[in-house]
């Protein structure tokens, strides 16, 4: 294989230092030190990508001696020099909130401002400012036009600043004491000046009570190990990896951070695989509007590597994980609420998307190919272990609930029950290398030829038992699992922070942490000592990071392994926690 086929990710000298916030509607970016707003944007389904609202600073609050952190896991406050200031995004509004206290004079200044379109690359839209003040609602406005307005932004102050500058810049004083501003952005002009004056209306506390009642319902309940590292990893993909277009429809997709280098685009292994169960968690009511969008929307292109976020190819390349990501997150759902209601909404995608995959089937063997591996790179041989068992078990998790429909239901189930467990006994039969008793699980294989051992963190047969595929006490299991965490894996690193990667990271993988968090035992308690210690992407699971330093290598601001993360956690069990920790 050439080496120039591949995308391996970008590798990073130093990762960036990043605060990310936001709600559904909005996402922002704020330095962790200094009371500065980077960029704050919105999902723009028509544009198929993340139109950001930028300036050098977008907001910044004047002052020195700042230290930063960060209440409820997810809202940015800074300190310093007997000043306070705190940003605050609300849910259910395209608006967000910048309050300041301390002593006079309280200056906040911004721009000059511009627009950014994301979608793995980021590219500058021209578009002209346009400032004004509309006594009608009391908003100062900020347009950005080309033809017609592009993005528009609104502000408020409670009390009243005095404006030293509105164009090309923002610059604003108090004389001291308690300041906020109202920020909300809409599509145009009448949309950003009403909503920044609905969030004055409802001003400071009521927004703050709503932002916080919000963020402990989603993280309520749990009881396992890091409770602090789980809300931060779950608040963040909750708001990241998916979002509430401008356009008013639900989308999911890889990041909307910009520090990540394929953000503003939707997989079906991110959204469904690695997200949902964390949203499952967090949200189901959101949960089903999602998968039912994501199945209307994606799936008639069922497996290609990369879409737009309204739904082509945007990457092709058929990706058998990512097909079977569909059925497994239907059954996921189904298993977490038993609501059979969704599967006549979503069975004629479904429908499709196995067709599809059954235009891989091998032609004599209950076996799929796949053009890609989970890791988005060409494969050695077409038959990937992992991804295989994962549509077994995607299939043999669906069928019982289809079986309690009845009627043409049932048979249906019965087909998925009998195809899943011919592709079990087909892995067992073509893929063990070598054959017989001391044999292992391949990474990828050929029946009756070739096969290469080895693993992908973003795929890997770790999670075999999780998955229901054998027990953890299958012989071939075991031995598989002694050979990834071992020097046998050219790709297994030690170090005072040690984990898997591959060819596409080179490094402990974020994903290894997940997979070792639901495999359990030692590698378990390893995993929750990284994530308890190392410093990785600001406190998330990178993509991957270095063995030593425990700083993020590649794939930094990732909000769908963030959801991965948070989901594994809640699967650790308290002996593992209680031995990682030094508890009993």
């Amino acid at each position: 294989m050439r080496e120039a086929l591949l995308t391996p990710a970008p590798v990073l000298e130093a990762p960036p230092r990043h605060r990310p916030t936001g709600s559904l509607l909005l996402h922002l970016e704020a330095d962790p030190d200094r009371p500065l707003l980077r960029r704050a944007g919105v999902v723009r389904l028509a544009w198929d990508g993340l139109l950001d609202l930028v300036g050098d600073p977008l907001l910044g609050v004047e002052g020195e001696g700042w230290e930063g952190g960060i209440l409820a896991d997810w809202i940015p406050f800074w300190r310093g020099e007997g000043r306070e200031a705190v940003l605050l995004a609300p849910p259910g509004v395209t608006g967000f909130a910048l309050r300041v206290r301390g002593p006079g004079p309280l200056r906040v200044f911004g721009g000059p401002f511009g627009l950014l379109l994301r979608r793995f690359r980021e590219e500058g839209v021209e578009a002209r400012p346009r400032f004004a003040h509309d006594p009608w609602t009391g908003s100062h406005l900020l347009e950005l036009r080309a033809h017609r307005t592009l993005l528009a932004l609104a502000w408020q102050g409670e009390p009243a600043p005095l404006v030293r500058g509105w164009g090309p810049g923002l610059e604003l004083e108090w004389p001291g004491g308690e300041a906020t501003l109202y920020l909300a952005l809409a599509r145009e002009g009448d949309g950003a000046r009403t909503a920044a004056l609905h969030l004055r209306r409802v001003g400071w506390e009521g927004l703050l009570g709503a932002t916080l009642r919000h963020l402990e319902g989603l993280v309520a309940g749990y009881g396992g190990p890091l409770p602090g590292v789980y809300r931060r990893h779950l608040l963040f993909a909750y708001h990241f990896a998916q979002g509430e277009a401008l356009e008013g429809e639900p989308v999911a997709l890889t990041s909307r951070s910009p520090h990540y280098y394929v953000s503003g685009a939707y997989w079906a292994r991110d959204g469904l695989l690695w997200f949902f169960p964390a949203l499952l968690l967090a949200d189901r009511r959101r949960a089903r509007t999602l998968l039912k969008a994501l199945f209307l929307r994606h799936a008639p292109w069922p497996g290609e590597h990369a879409q737009y976020l309204s739904g082509p190819p945007l990457y092709p390349g058929f990706e058998l994980d990512e097909a079977a990501a569909y059925p497994l997150a239907l059954a996921r759902y189904l298993e977490a609420t038993g609501d059979l209601d969704l599967l006549p909404e979503v069975w004629e995608p479904l429908e499709g998307v196995l067709a599809r995959i059954r235009e891989e089937r091998h032609p004599a063997l209950p076996l799929y190919r796949t053009f890609l591996s989970p890791a988005d790179d060409p494969v050695p041989y077409p038959y990937l272990f992992y991804g295989n068992a994962l549509l077994a078990q995607a299939l043999a998790r669906l069928a019982p609930h289809l079986a309690r429909l009845g009627g043409r239901w049932a048979g249906w189930a019965a087909e998925l029950a009998g195809e899943a467990q011919a592709i079990r006994e087909a892995l067992r039969r073509e893929g063990v290398r070598p054959r017989g008793r001391g044999g292992v699980f391949p990474f990828a294989f050929e029946p009756g030829g070739g096969a290469l051992l080895g693993d992908e963190p973003a795929g890997s047969l770790l999670l075999l038992p999780h998955l229901g595929f054998c027990p953890p006490e299958d012989p071939w299991f075991r031995r598989t699992v002694r050979r990834i965490l071992s020097p046998e894996n050219p790709y297994h690193y030690r170090g005072r922070y040690p984990g898997e990667g591959s060819p596409h990271f080179p490094f402990p993988s974020g994903f290894a942490l997940a997979n070792r968090l639901l495999l359990g035992g030692r590698p378990a308690r390893e995993a929750l000592r990284v994530l308890r210690e190392a410093p990785l992407d600001m406190g998330y699971a990178p993509e991957s990071f270095d063995p030593d330093t425990g700083l993020a290598r590649t794939g930094v601001g990732f909000a769908s392994l963030a959801g991965f993360v948070a989901y594994a956690l809640s699967t650790a069990t308290p002996t593992a926690w209680a031995r990682a920790s030094g508890r009993r």
